[in-house]
């Protein structure tokens, strides 16, 4: 972020920036005009939230019976090629 100098209007860039609380920073800048150079901070704050994120909501627990039915359908999926014990063997 760049903010322009109150001595010259130059643009000013920030040399480092530190947090005074959790929604508060403090930055310091310095004008990149050379014939100027000034040294400032400026605060940076949260003013107001326009939207907070929407918490998600908890899933109810799926029956026990639906669960078993799951793992069954997924056993075997590969097929015979999986059953073979030499398949990382080397030639």
């Amino acid at each position: 972020m760049a903010l322009k100098c109150p001595e010259c209007g130059q643009v000013a860039h920030t040399r480092t920036s530190s947090y005074e609380a959790p929604s508060v920073k403090r930055t310091w800048y310095q004008c990149r005009n050379l014939d100027c150079s000034c040294t400032f901070t400026a605060l940076e704050s949260v003013e107001k939230i326009i939207m907070k994120p929407l918490k998600p909501v908890a899933a109810e627990p799926e029956p026990q019976s639906d669960v078993r039915l799951l793992q069954q359908q997924t056993l075997g999926r590969y097929g015979s090629a999986c059953t073979h014990k030499d398949r990382h063997a080397q030639p």
